[in-house]
């Protein structure tokens, strides 16, 4: 279970709130406005540079930069106090690169000659289940504990598509948008075959192998754009029905290895996917299934052997990203610390950081929200009163998550770790916390409660349909100052709680009822109307260029986008009911254009543009303001200049 937590997964890295911006100047001689974003940020963007080994900067990578200072100092206490004897252990196993260097793959070898001297295809399948169990890799699908969409009262275990190289997706492989990232994986896959003892003919050969193996599987899975879609995900099965998909394993016999066997049901979200690896399952493609799953293990584990591959999977994510950054154990350690400690490091953190005064502030701004929200719902005249009140009823149900929770589970000190000295190694004790792990996740089977979705310490925050809630991480303090005027913090933490109130009624998150069940709660002819309006955000982002001809892609951000056009007008109107002023206003719209201000190269432009589900920042800006009626009232916008937009083509969204 909880497969993510064990690899530095790319897709993670990448999907962030942040997007992309870029810059261009503002104001012509005339004084008419073309560009407010960039006229706002101008300044700091002429005094702050990108640096080499960096993709570019944000305020939400400026202030995690600032919590992930806090982190260190954080683990540094620790490991001083040694009140967790275990994260002690496991900091130094990783920093003790002469040991790993001196073990090499030996800690995975065992596992490894299992895969190659498997007779027939039965003993590989047998030795993959056991080995999956053990290392906790996606060799035949991945079981994740979640609420059960129908009945949110209860969990389930949704089958997720198994990953294709270093944690990817189908897209890489099928989708020629990702052809440059796709060459740079062959890349790092030969790379990563010669490194392990390959000559480069064998690893060439070997890497066309698991390609081929890999765009077929690809191109009969769900694309992310697919997944986007919640409805996608879920599809009911029984174990029986599981077992007529994959004719060639033994379910009963893998998902007993999983802890899992015992279920009702379970939700199979990519049938496609494992009906095409199943049909690889035989005794032609033995030694074909050989290299799939020692490249499964060499892309999960081999960064926990010696350093050289730890820097080679770092190597991959930089030129993925298109930075130059040299490899440092340090920071490696930091990062895995970070991830199996997390409630350790969250709970410190969130005592040390999140005051009071922050969790009162985020409250009560919230409160102000929730209300206008109910009365904007009372006042939509395309609604009718039997959605309406269905609305209202959810807003009125919403759980508010401010900081942190009310209990943290340290299920760290549970880890039985032990140091190089006591005959151990990286790989073991990664086994250990994959045990402990694994456990946790399966105790939510009988759990009515749902945990953070993330680390605290992210800076971030979110809205979580199946239990109709808004979680803001303690972390998020970074991102306003309780001494700024109301207007200010109103157009930047206020923007990020009325974007999350927003997201429980766009296209996924309004299939959700109060209760978090997925519930058709309305009327035809109101959920029609609602469809052309999400058909007019579509298209009008469509038109927006990003970088040399790449546009927004309006369908995949679209709930992104029917947020910030929400949160918005949501912020603006509470601001008119508190009476703001023309300089108030300019002080909520300056302050919503400074918190999405960034940076990035090119490189990462192209790759935020595949793959986030939010539009650039600079259009999270200047497209959301071109849409408010209020900004044409503050601005004097008129028709010459570039932000206007005819009132018929505004779009409008709660």
């Amino acid at each position: 279970m909880e497969k993510k937590k064990l690899v530095k997964i790319i897709s993670d890295i990448l999907i962030f709130i942040i997007a992309i911006g870029i810059s261009y100047y503002i104001f012509s001689d005339k004084g008419e406005i073309n560009d407010y974003y960039t006229y706002i940020n101008k300044d700091l963007f002429d005094k702050t540079d990108i640096k080499e080994d960096e993709f570019g900067y944000s305020n939400f990578t400026l202030a995690q930069d600032k919590v992930d200072d806090k982190i260190n100092d954080i683990i540094d206490e620790l490991r001083n106090n040694n009140t967790n004897p275990n994260l002690n252990i496991f900091y130094n196993n990783i920093i003790n690169t002469e040991a790993r260097n001196k073990l090499g793959l030996k800690p995975l070898q065992k596992y490894i000659d299992k895969i190659d001297n498997s007779k027939n295809i039965n003993e590989l399948i047998n030795n993959a289940i056991e080995i999956d169990k053990t290392l906790n890799i996606d060799m035949f699908m991945i079981a994740e504990v979640e609420s059960d969409f129908k009945d949110t009262s209860k969990k389930i275990i949704y089958l997720s598509p198994i990953t294709f190289d270093f944690g990817m997706n189908a897209d890489y492989y099928v989708n020629d948008d990702y052809s440059r990232y796709l060459a740079l994986i062959k890349q790092y896959r030969i790379k990563l075959l010669k490194l392990y003892g390959y000559d480069t003919k064998e690893a060439k050969e070997i890497s066309n192998k698991i390609n081929d193996l890999f765009t077929d599987i690809a191109s009969n899975s769900k694309q992310s754009e697919e997944l986007s879609n919640v409805d996608n995900l879920y599809n009911i099965i029984t174990k029986d029905e599981l077992q007529k998909i994959y004719t060639n394993l033994d379910v009963n016999k893998y998902l007993k290895s999983l802890k899992i066997d015992n279920q009702e049901y379970y939700s199979i979200v990519d049938k496609g996917n494992y009906e095409t690896l199943n049909k690889y399952l035989t005794n032609d493609n033995l030694d074909l299934l050989k290299y799939y799953e020692k490249i499964k293990l060499l892309e999960n584990l081999s960064q926990f052997t010696s350093v050289e591959y730890s820097k080679l999977i770092s190597d991959f994510q930089n030129d993925l990203l298109g930075i130059e950054d040299e490899y440092d154990v340090e920071d490696d350690a930091v990062n895995y610390v970070s991830s199996f400690f997390v409630e350790n490091i969250d709970e410190i953190y969130a005592n040390k950081y999140f005051t009071k005064e922050n969790k009162e502030f985020i409250e009560n701004m919230i409160k102000d929200m929730l209300s206008y929200y109910e009365e904007n719902f009372n006042n939509i005249n395309w609604l009718s009163k039997e959605t309406r009140e269905k609305a209202i009823l959810k807003l009125k149900n919403m759980k508010v998550n401010v900081g942190y929770p009310e209990k943290f589970d340290d299920y760290s000190k549970l880890y039985n770790l032990k140091s190089f000295e006591e005959g151990s190694n990286l790989i073991e004790n990664i086994i250990s916390i994959n045990s402990v792990l694994n456990d946790y996740s399966l105790s939510k089977l009988n759990s009515d409660t749902n945990s953070w979705e993330f680390s605290l310490t992210t800076v971030n925050a979110y809205y979580n349909p199946l239990d109709n809630s808004i979680n803001f991480p303690a972390a998020l303090v970074e991102m306003y100052d309780l001494n700024n005027s109301y207007y200010e913090n109103l157009g930047s933490i206020g923007f990020i709680i009325a974007h999350e109130i927003t997201h429980a009624f766009d296209n996924n998150g309004s299939l959700f009822d109060e209760n978090g069940n997925r519930v058709d709660w309305w009327t035809n002819e109101d959920k029609e109307k609602f469809k052309d309006i999400q058909n007019e955000v579509i298209e009008y982002y469509n038109n927006f260029e990003v970088l040399n001809g790449l546009y927004v892609n309006g369908k995949k951000t679209v709930g992104e986008n029917i947020a910030d056009l929400g949160a918005v007008n949501c912020i603006v109107n509470i601001s008119k009911k508190k009476g703001a002023t023309n300089e108030d206003y300019k002080k909520l719209f300056s302050s919503y254009a400074k918190f999405w201000a960034s940076e990035y190269i090119d490189s990462y432009t192209k790759i935020l543009l595949l793959q986030d589900t939010h539009s650039p920042d600079k259009i999270r800006v200047n497209a959301v303001l071109s849409s408010n009626d209020k900004f044409y009232d503050v601005y004097n916008i008129k028709k010459n200049d570039d932000m206007y937009i005819s009132e018929d083509d505004r779009v409008k969204v709660w």
